[in-house]
This record gives C-alpha cells, structure tokens and sequence, in this order.
C-alpha cells in the first residue's frame, strides 16, 4: 500500500467528515483520513492511482485538492 497525501482547503471537522463519507462511497478499498490539525493535509492508503477520482470528488463539493 501507498500513501497518497493531498493538500485541501478544508476547514472544518464536519466538512472533512462530509468529503471522507463521499470518497468512501466513490473509493471503497482505501483507508482514508484527515490531519486533525485543522483539515487541510487529507492521506489516504491505497494500492492503485486515484489522484483524478480524489479531486474530482472535492471539486463537485466546490473544494481545492492537489496531491503533494
């Protein structure tokens, strides 16, 4: 498994609690989750490339995503 980390402007812990339930519907065989420390920093575990399903799925939510 790798970790992918993605740079976000989430803000709150509802909206990263919101977009993880979305992604975990879209991406199901990842472990997902968000640096506490205010939101921004979201990784997740994967074996495979999701990099355009991730940012897709947080700019139909009007969010930023960049894999860093």
């Amino acid at each position: 498994m790798d970790i992918e980390v993605y740079k976000t402007d989430v803000r709150t812990k509802e909206e990263a609690s919101y977009l993880v339930k979305l992604l975990q519907f879209v991406i199901s065989d990842c472990i997902m989750n968000f640096d506490t420390e205010g939101y921004h920093i979201l990784k997740i575990e994967t074996n495979r490339d999701i990099k355009e399903m991730v940012c897709g799925v947080f700019n139909k939510q009007g969010f930023q995503c960049q894999k860093m």
